[in-house]
């Protein structure tokens, strides 16, 4: 019989190699649900995508994915648009092996459509470490990885990608080199890179959506869901993600994973309202559902309140966003200096619009003291009607604004 001494011992190098075993971590993911320049990283690095050039747009209803990035490149070398990550460590995977994953819808095969890309920075066609597009002339899937200006080795998927439909393709590369291919989460083709022999190399060049460095190898259709983790996913986990799931990365499922979270960062801040707010502010053929925080079926400034009051829980006023609406917030806003300036349409929560009109003005004063949480502490302990104290605050406050800007002149 084994002593308790060997199974304590047992025990502990079993549950080392449980919990010492590495875990897939999401670095980057682009899930393009909101109109919003940079698109947000809803992974916990913060590798935000801006946008670079005219040729980029969000669309709302995307086909089938809802919110997507359209690249309308037309033709190779001419001018298009992109999404640009800055560099980071997150980002450099060069020995931890690699899942690149995204919806896609192809407009065509004529020319190449880049989906990532990091390249070398003289050779900026060459991997620096991984890049992905699709061929030319057959719309099959390539996995390119090298070390940016010298060998590179490339794994085709077997089947092309279709043309006008969205499609889920995915890319998974073990440390050992064995790289995988899948459409739509089944099996698309194998291959073998050899990193002994050719280490990849990240030259710290920025990460590239919808195009690459050199910028003749560009996206000619959509994109959704872009994401990149630092290990090889089972093909378990690919039929997960492919259903919009990512919670087992932290990333929560499809849309947001807190009601009123448009971002996806995980927290209701400016942000959020501030997206809610530009949302309400157009045509309203132009507004799209998933605004709808209060399930009325429209985007109007019903769900504003409802933001304020029934998600995030704080007071018209709260400007830097501490559940309070006190002193500290009229001195940020009035620092700012956009009260009843002559810019139209250039202010947003931190600056003092609390009606959402865009702009700072007299009649968010209004609205903010009216409100009655003036010097009242979290909304939670104050009932919502104000108080005659409130409404005294709110016509000594309109008394003081202009003198608070005179002095400050």
């Amino acid at each position: 019989m084994m002593s308790l001494k060997k199974v304590l011992i047992v025990s502990t190098v079993l549950c080392f190699a449980v919990t010492g075993s590495t875990q897939a971590e999401i670095v980057g993911l682009w899930r393009f649900d909101s109109d919003v320049d940079p698109q947000p990283d809803s992974s916990e690095y913060g590798n935000d995508a801006f946008a670079q050039g005219d040729a980029v747009s969000w669309v709302d209803g995307g086909g089938d994915r809802g919110g997507a990035m359209n690249f309308a490149g037309e033709g190779d070398q001419n001018p298009v648009g992109w999404l640009e990550v800055e560099d980071s460590d997150s980002l450099s995977i060069e020995e931890t092996g690699i899942t690149i994953a995204a919806w896609a819808q192809f407009e065509q095969f004529d020319t190449w459509n880049a989906v990532v890309s990091k390249t070398g920075s003289a050779a900026q066609n060459k991997p620096s470490p991984y890049d992905v597009y699709t061929h030319r002339g057959d719309g099959r899937v390539s996995y390119f990885a090298g070390e940016g200006n010298g060998a590179i080795t490339q794994v085709n998927s077997l089947d092309s990608a279709a043309v006008e439909e969205w499609q889920h393709i995915a890319i998974t590369m073990t440390e050992d080199g064995e790289v995988l291919h899948y459409l739509n989460g089944e099996e698309n083709g194998d291959g073998f890179i050899d990193v002994e022999f050719q280490p990849l190399v990240d030259e710290d060049m920025p990460l590239f959506i919808g195009s690459r460095l050199d910028g003749t190898t560009n996206m000619h259709g959509m994109l959704d869901d872009v994401a990149i983790f630092n290990e090889a996913l089972t093909q378990e986990q690919i039929m997960t993600i492919m259903g919009g799931d990512f919670s087992d990365f932290g990333a929560g499922g499809g849309g947001p994973s807190v009601p009123g979270d448009f971002d996806n960062n995980g927290t209701l801040d400016e942000v959020d309202i501030d997206l809610l707010t530009a949302e309400v502010n157009k045509a309203e053929a132009d507004r799209s559902n998933s605004f709808d925080v209060n399930n009325d079926g429209a985007v109007n400034q019903l769900d504003r309140t409802t933001w304020v009051k029934d998600l995030r829980k704080t007071w018209f006023g709260d400007s830097n966003n501490d559940g309070s609406f006190d002193s500290a917030d009229l001195v940020q806003v009035f620092t700012r200096g956009e009260y009843e300036d002559t810019e139209a349409g250039n202010s947003n929560w931190g600056d003092g619009d609390w009606n959402g009109d865009l702009d700072f003005s007299s009649a968010d004063l209004v609205t903010s003291f009216t409100d009655g949480g003036y010097e009242a502490g979290p909304v939670a302990a104050v009932a919502a009607v104000p108080e005659p104290a409130s409404l005294l605050t709110l016509i000594l406050g309109l008394c003081l604004a202009p003198l608070w800007l005179r002095r400050r002149a």
